[in-house]
């Protein structure tokens, strides 16, 4: 399946093969050979892993379900059983199998990768990060975990960690394209605009009809490096890449839009007199350029940039400018805590199962009412405030996505997924300080979290009063992880920053 994504950066759209439940582990000799005595379910288990090679997803489930009625324990089955649902749009009931199967065998990497890249389409962020950290650490991870994992912390904005994964990525896979173009789209989220310009022609050298990667990189010389005839050939070539499709409109616009400054300007090169040699005159402030519309359904755009202001020069010597003022800190003032007791969990857990279901329909007001619900049947829920967590910040309700990670962590301290997810959003708001504070709670619990490390290294590296502190985590990131792929980064910024 392709899954098409326009809304990571502004313009900016990237296409990735999602892979459903390619991945399984080497069944038995005695389920395949017919050494031995088999039982009736190992026997229709056989049966049903033959059409999933297949690809008779529908005969392959109705088997795996007759084997799991005598084998009801066998996460194997669940996992098959959860991907052949999939295959056949039965999203919900595909990923219950999943979680069951993950529930039932917690070191079963297959089902909680196959778990994770399900969330990952469905725009869980989080939760599939929280997935694909585990199996990234396992010796039995598939191939493109790293990948899958660069995907899931850009949908939840985590772009030091994206690079991480995405680099770790192509260490071992010199010249994807779909991996080359992410790190592009993550260059320009972190506005290193000649970084992103160097990862899409690295994706176009690797994959030349790759056509999303001649828009990106159209978008950046067009809009952020001023290179106007660069941006025109790589708009013309994405349109002739569709040329037997119909192309988005706003891209013909955009194209069309810079011939005319390129011939306007020609035209006065052509008209104008002899220079007459002069100071060279201040930069003109720049003009904001209006990025066309995304194909899907946009997040929220990032905040436009201040105008720039060129002042009058009154004398030759203008007095020194005033000290720049503080940065404000933003704070985030927490939720009164509160004694989060018991409630009647099995009638909550009809509930929490019910919102799932619709939040997995994308009927995010109905799911947030059926989990506001769960977690007043029982106010120790956990689960059920994380998922109201995310249900917030899937529509933009950042502060009650907030007051329901912190309820989440009330009802279990111990909840890390929850707390790393906390930390995310609050990097993202701007909370600094309080991200920080969370990230620190995890490195208590768990020193040698190296993710954790480079996040607080990136944190504290912004402020040069802080440089002791980047310098710490970074080189506790580095024992942990001596051959990332940022290693050469980091290690180059602590020698310029002794």
């Amino acid at each position: 399946m392709i899954i098409r994504c326009t809304e990571l950066f502004v313009t900016f759209r990237m296409d990735f093969l999602m892979r459903r439940g390619f991945f399984y582990f080497a069944l038995l000799a005695a389920l395949t050979s017919g050494c031995g005595r088999t039982t009736t379910g190992e026997h229709e288990f056989a049966r049903g892993l033959a059409e999933y090679k297949d690809g008779k997803y529908d005969k392959a489930a109705v088997d795996f379900e007759r084997a799991l009625s005598s084998m009801r324990t066998n996460a194997l089955a669940l996992n098959f059983l959860g991907v052949c649902r999939l295959q056949q749009g039965e999203t919900d009931a595909g990923l219950r199998d999943l979680q069951n199967a993950v529930r039932l065998d917690p070191t079963y990497i297959p089902a909680r990768y196959n778990l994770a890249l399900a969330q990952l389409e469905r725009g869980q962020g989080p939760d599939a990060v929280a997935n694909l950290r585990q199996v990234v650490q396992s010796s039995a991870a598939p191939a493109d975990s790293y990948y899958q994992l660069g995907l899931a912390y850009m949908r939840v904005s985590a772009w030091a960690q994206a690079e991480e994964a995405l680099k770790h990525h192509l260490q071992g896979n010199p010249n994807p394209a779909a991996t080359l173009n992410c790190l592009g789209i993550v260059a320009a989220r972190k506005r290193d605009f000649v970084a992103a310009k160097h990862w899409f022609e690295q994706c176009i050298a690797a994959e030349p009809g790759f056509a999303t990667a001649y828009l990106n990189l159209a978008n950046v010389e067009n809009q952020q490096l001023g290179l106007k005839k660069e941006a025109l050939a790589h708009y013309e070539t994405y349109i002739d890449l569709f040329s037997k499709t119909q192309p988005r409109e706003d891209v013909r616009v955009a194209m069309l839009q810079v011939r005319q400054e390129l011939a306007t300007t020609k035209k006065q090169a052509a008209r104008a007199p002899e220079p007459t040699p002069a100071p060279t005159p201040a930069p003109p402030a720049p003009k904001p350029v209006t990025p066309p519309p995304p194909v899907a359904a946009p997040k929220p755009a990032p905040p436009a940039p201040a105008m720039i202001v060129t002042a009058t020069v009154v004398s030759a010597t203008p007095p020194a400018p005033p000290p720049p003022p503080p940065p404000v800190r933003k704070v985030r003032t927490s939720i009164a805590a509160r004694s989060l007791k018991p409630g009647n969990r099995s009638k909550a857990l009809v509930l929490f199962n019910n919102a799932f279901s619709l939040q997995r329909q994308d009927k995010v007001a109905d799911a947030i009412s059926e989990y506001t619900k769960a977690v007043a049947t029982d106010p120790s829920f956990p689960k059920a405030y994380y998922n109201l967590a995310i249900a917030y910040g899937s529509i933009g309700q950042t502060e009650r996505a907030m007051d329901n990670y912190e309820l989440a962590l009330m009802a279990d301290p111990n909840y890390v997924d929850a707390r790393f997810n906390y930390a995310l959003l609050l990097q993202s708001q701007g909370f600094t300080d309080d991200a920080i504070a969370q990230y620190k709670k995890i490195l208590a619990a768990n020193p040698d979290d190296a993710s954790t490390h480079l996040s607080l290294g990136g944190l504290y590296a912004r402020d040069r009063a802080t440089y002791a502190e980047a310098r710490d985590h970074y080189q506790s990131f580095l024992k942990l992880a001596p051959n990332s792929p940022l290693a050469r980064d980091i290690r180059r910024w602590l020698d310029q920053n002794p």
